[in-house]
């Protein structure tokens, strides 16, 4: 592998393929940013599985970039997004949270047995830099009771 290959490499998260954290930090910048936080996957790995987890983060990155965001893995269950406008990455956000959360979600169970489980969903939050799209989400998360 090349320099550059190893390079490259280091900037794509080995669990979804997006690109990474480092890579977000290392892209220019647009004007709005959005914060992703997937509900509830504690429990959902506690019920049926790191594995099944897995998938479910993987199945939320493939509706973000679905819904045409341009779309970072920041770390576990968590996503960053860039955007022209706030506009447009609500819209888009909205978007990919519909589809998530129409769709059932197969696993296998910590039983052996598969489940079609009701679609999962994420919060997210806005703002002109990542501390105000943590402050948003932080309080999106509390006003639906949610933990982040």
């Amino acid at each position: 592998m090349t320099p550059e290959e190893m390079r490259q490499a280091l900037l794509v998260s080995e669990k979804t393929g997006l690109p990474n954290r480092r890579a977000f930090d290392e892209s220019p910048a647009d004007e709005w940013v959005a914060m992703v936080d997937v509900n509830g996957l504690k429990k959902f790995n506690d019920e049926y599985g790191y594995e099944a987890g897995d998938l479910l983060i993987t199945r939320v990155a493939e509706e973000l970039v679905g819904a045409g965001l341009d779309a970072y893995h920041d770390k576990g269950d968590e996503f960053l997004c860039k955007g022209s406008s706030y506009q447009e990455l609500r819209d888009k956000l909205a978007q990919a949270r519909a589809w998530l959360k129409e769709q059932p979600f197969a696993v296998m169970c910590l039983n052996g047995r598969v489940a079609d489980l009701p679609g999962a969903d994420f919060c997210y939050g806005i703002g002109t830099n990542l501390e105000e799209a943590e402050r948003s989400l932080k309080n999106q998360k509390e006003a639906q009771g949610l933990s982040r």
